[in-house]
């Protein structure tokens, strides 16, 4: 299928990709080649979206930046600009570096059925796509209830206290500690990634 493509368009993908005209053109058509329609008019590509009417892209934007193996959506980088104040060049690589450290909370699952993994950091949740591994959403992490977040951190710290208590029984008795370690070293991570309440953060 040959395709058009408006002038809104070829001047939106000349500014996003910085080639001349000519290049641009074949950049586009390239990019169309590739792409999987993901709606009516919507196709994608890596990290490339299209709209598509009456046989002409009409729209043409970067929806995510690629971060090693993981992806940003621009939604993400947005977020992590206007609630963490990282500026908007340096965000994907922020969050990509924040996802690594982070520990895994749960599936999720949106208002539109999507499934999902959210991930705690530093009084931080992070929000991934579970299909396509992209990083969609970031936003501070708070509990409501004070009694809530004292029983939650009660029961966190009871954990870790156990795991260490194992750890020293293990090393007196000179047993293997490989799994022991890892469980520690994963209940302390989970203690500095609990939320702050909003009353003991004052």
């Amino acid at each position: 299928m040959n395709v058009n493509i408006s002038p809104v368009a070829l001047s939106q993908a000349i500014a996003i990709t910085g080639y001349d005209e000519a290049t641009t053109i074949d950049f586009v058509h390239g990019i169309f080649r590739q792409a999987i329609r993901t709606s009516k008019c919507g196709y994608a590509f890596d990290c490339w979206q299209l709209t598509i009417k009456a046989g002409t892209i009409t729209r043409f934007r970067k929806h995510r930046v690629k971060v090693g193996d993981i992806y940003v959506s621009m939604h993400a980088i947005e977020r992590a600009n206007e609630r963490f104040r990282i500026p908007k060049k340096d965000a994907a690589e922020w969050l990509a570096d924040q996802l690594n450290r982070a520990a895994f909370i749960a599936v999720t699952q949106d208002d539109k059925g999507n499934f999902g993994r959210t991930y705690a950091i530093d009084g931080m949740i992070i929000g991934m796509d579970m299909r396509e591994q992209v990083i969609t959403t970031v936003y501070p992490a708070s509990i409501a209830s004070l009694k809530l977040y004292r029983r939650i951190e009660w029961l966190t710290r009871l954990e870790l206290r156990k795991a260490t208590l194992k750890l020293r029984i293990a090393k007196a008795l000179r047993l293997p500690t490989d799994r022991i370690e890892q469980m520690t070293r994963e209940f302390k991570h989970v203690v500095r990634s609990l939320p702050v309440h909003s009353k003991l953060a004052r």
